[in-house]
């Protein structure tokens, strides 16, 4: 509990606060660069700054000072000469789906929606120079929709999901049960659905880039490219 009042969260901030926290710290966290980031404030002093779930847990072990979280916030590590942009999904354009065995899906912002929750969410970002806004919402224990991400946004805050950078992935996956979402950047503007599982109101929803299962049944293209909502299930 000591680390969370030292960085505490900031869910109160208006839109024109988080705007700003975002373009100071370059649409990401500012020690590793991920784009999945909690609002926290700064230790000992005024001011927010984004860290990612990772990132934030090292200052919760004590394994970041003060000084450091400081030191990273002043100078992001996306604007850091040698950050390599390409492999974390920053880009201006919505990005192209390797999703469920279909054609690479362009202009999908929604490429599936469960019992009417849009399972996953992609949008460009609001400035050019900043991240693709992916949002993921799954279903918790209790098969209820759960958001796990908002607009790039780490919503978990009571320990029920963990979120992993593993290589070139954005894995999330929860405590209990096995709800599971892989996102894999495979090149600027590129993302495949590497692998999600979810149990949402009462339907198993499982998907890969080769193919996707619902309620037990497989099938391959059957998602559709150039519209908002790619599936209804």
């Amino acid at each position: 509990m000591v680390g969370l009042r030292v960085m505490p969260s900031l869910p109160d901030l208006s839109a024109e606060e988080r705007a700003a926290v975002r373009q100071a710290c370059g649409f990401a966290c500012v020690r590793c660069g991920v784009t999945i980031y909690r609002y926290l404030g700064l230790p000992d002093g005024p001011g927010a700054t984004l860290l990612c779930p990772t990132c934030h847990g090292l200052v919760e072990e004590g394994r970041l000072t003060a000084t450091q979280v400081h030191s990273f916030h002043a100078n992001p590590v996306v604007r850091q000469r040698h950050f390599a942009r390409d492999r974390l999904p920053f880009s201006a354009e919505l990005p192209q789906l390797i999703v469920g065995g279909s054609r690479l899906l362009r202009d999908t912002p929604i490429p599936i929606t469960l019992e009417g929750e849009p399972v996953l969410v992609f949008a460009p970002p609001r400035r050019a120079n900043g991240a693709t806004r992916i949002s993921v919402r799954l279903g918790g224990v209790d098969g209820q929709p759960e958001q796990i991400v908002d607009g790039n946004e780490w919503m978990p805050a009571n320990g029920s999901w963990h979120f992993l950078l593993r290589g070139d992935r954005y894995s999330m996956m929860a405590t209990r049960g096995d709800g599971l979402c892989v996102l894999r950047i495979v090149a600027r503007n590129r993302i495949a659905v590497e692998h999600l599982r979810t149990t949402l109101k009462g339907r198993r929803l499982e998907v890969t880039p080769d193919w996707f299962e619902i309620d037990g049944k497989r099938y391959i293209d059957r998602i559709g490219s150039g519209t908002l909502v790619g599936l209804e299930l």
